[in-house]
């Protein structure tokens, strides 16, 4: 177990609102889901990055429809089987 060392943060109130939403959604405590929070963000910032989510969305829908289209046009037999399998794999593995 790891050895926690308390500290404050000061939050807004719709910050502490949304933690608390999203630590109910997901069955975990306030406190773990700052923590996880910090796990997934902090490398992106110790390497200098910024998280430009708006980026982020179009990279990945562009990449989604570029990948969609090849498999349209190269196995069109296999296009919807493939939306089923990644599907069930991001409720499987990812809780979407």
């Amino acid at each position: 177990m790891a050895d926690y060392i308390q500290n404050g943060v000061s939050l807004t109130t719709r910050q502490a609102e949304r933690i608390q939403a999203l630590a109910e959604k997901q069955g975990t405590s306030f406190s773990e889901t700052i923590r996880n929070l910090v796990n997934i963000a902090l490398p992106f910032a110790e390497r200098g990055h910024g998280l430009d989510f708006a980026r982020l969305v179009t990279i990945l829908e562009f990449s989604s429809l570029a990948l969609d289209t090849l498999v349209q046009k190269a196995a069109p037999e296999d296009a919807d089987r493939l939306l089923d399998l990644a599907i069930e794999h991001a409720k499987k593995y990812h809780a979407a």
